[in-house]
């Protein structure tokens, strides 16, 4: 279990991180030059196979976040006995969550970008996941409201706060010693078998309005109901044109830079300025069910998806043929070749937790963030420049 810290460093943290957040891209750049010549090759039929895998991706996910209802509701009958299941329900979601997380163009695209229906941050708030909030929320049972989903801040309820009430089962709480449901009393008057009850109230309230998210998801992909395959597709409602539709799918590739080279590995490594004393274990993303490295390696999985296609190893078509076609597959090769190393750096951290591997092997996650930062580095040149795409405003100043 993570240390508590003092409110200040606790308050300092959450402020790194809504800062970070919060300087995610809002607007889409026009692609900074003409799109390039690739000959006969069907454009289009890219574009449609990028909406085919969101929507795949997309309807996965509702099924999961299905399962996982089920399994979080039998908590309520079933106590303890039914909490492995709802723990191992809420992996399987999350593994497909993670892959679909380097989705973000239209409906999961930041606030603000072309086709955005800010759907991400409501079915997983990470890294806004404010723990002493969650535990305030239990106290006051605040999960009750009819309108608890449309009040409540992101950082108490999505995929990342049924983590912690799944995963964790101590007595403290994350509030520091003068708030009030410590300095009052409230929190200790609960007792633990009551707030194990509460745990399982609140989980059942935050699934269902997941399972409804994700079902708005799938449906916006659905050729039969939302349809934004043909927003990509067929440019000029959205995407002004066909060259900022693939820009948007660029953009989201980028998820492998900013968001998991830096926020997943590098800020609790020490190694992007938010962790004030290295090793920060507190900021990894999965402090409670231990995955940080499971969630990693799933947002590899989505990024092969857009670079290689969304078939069994790698079927179906990519930005990889679109390179190829205008005579970059040599680009091809080199951006595998830096995947490949990311996988290995990845793999070779073999302590049971991201956590442990900062503690006890901080020169392996060293050489994961130099493989992340090699790889971007090819996206943000080769790959960028071959095919004519900006890159996104949050990378703005990062000299990685």
């Amino acid at each position: 279990m993570p240390k508590r810290r003092p409110l200040r460093s606790f308050l300092t943290v959450g402020a790194l991180l809504v800062v970070a957040w919060s300087c995610r891209e809002k607007t889409s750049s026009p692609p900074g030059g003409p799109a390039p010549d690739a000959g006969s090759f069907d454009k289009t039929q890219l574009l449609a196979a990028f909406g085919q895998c969101a929507e795949g991706n997309a309807r996965e996910l509702h099924a999961r976040t299905g399962e996982l209802a089920a399994a979080v509701g039998r908590l309520e009958t079933e106590g303890d006995a039914a909490r492995p299941a709802a723990q191992d329900a809420w992996k399987r979601a999350m593994d497909v969550w993670e892959r679909a997380e380097v989705f973000q163009f239209g409906p999961t695209a930041p606030t603000g970008a072309p086709g955005s229906q800010d759907l991400r941050d409501p079915i997983y708030g990470w890294p806004l996941v404010g723990r002493c909030l969650i535990d305030q929320t239990l106290v006051a049972k605040l999960y009750e409201s009819s309108d608890f989903a449309k009040t409540s801040l992101v950082s108490t309820r999505t995929l990342a706060t049924l983590e912690y009430l799944l995963f964790y089962d101590g007595d403290a709480n994350g509030c520091p010693a003068e708030n009030a449901i410590n300095a009052q009393g409230t929190w200790a008057a609960l007792g633990s078998a009551e707030r194990a009850k509460r745990r399982a109230a609140y989980a059942k309230a935050v699934v269902a309005d997941v399972t409804a998210r994700t079902s708005t998801l799938a449906d916006a992909w659905d050729p039969a109901k939302g349809n934004f395959g043909r927003e990509l597709t067929n440019p000029g409602k959205v995407y002004p044109t066909q060259q900022a539709a693939f820009n948007a799918v660029s953009d989201a590739m980028f998820y492998l830079d900013d968001q998991v080279k830096n926020t997943k590995v590098g800020i609790p490594a020490g190694l992007v300025a938010g962790c004030a004393a290295a090793p920060c274990v507190d900021m990894v993303e999965s402090p409670w069910a231990k995955r940080s490295k499971d969630h990693i390696r799933a947002n590899i999985v989505g990024y092969e998806q857009l670079l290689h296609g969304c078939g069994a190893g790698g079927a179906g078509l990519g930005f990889d043929d679109l390179l190829t076609a205008v005579g970059g597959a040599a680009v091809v090769t080199k951006l595998d070749a830096a995947t490949r190393d990311v996988k290995v750096a990845l793999d070779e951290l073999k302590e049971p937790s991201l956590e442990d591997d900062l503690r006890k092997n901080p020169a392996g996650v060293k050489k994961l963030f130099d493989a992340l930062r090699a790889s971007s580095t090819l996206m943000k040149s080769d790959f960028a420049t071959l095919l004519a795409f900006d890159l996104p405003k949050r990378l703005e100043g990062d000299n990685d």
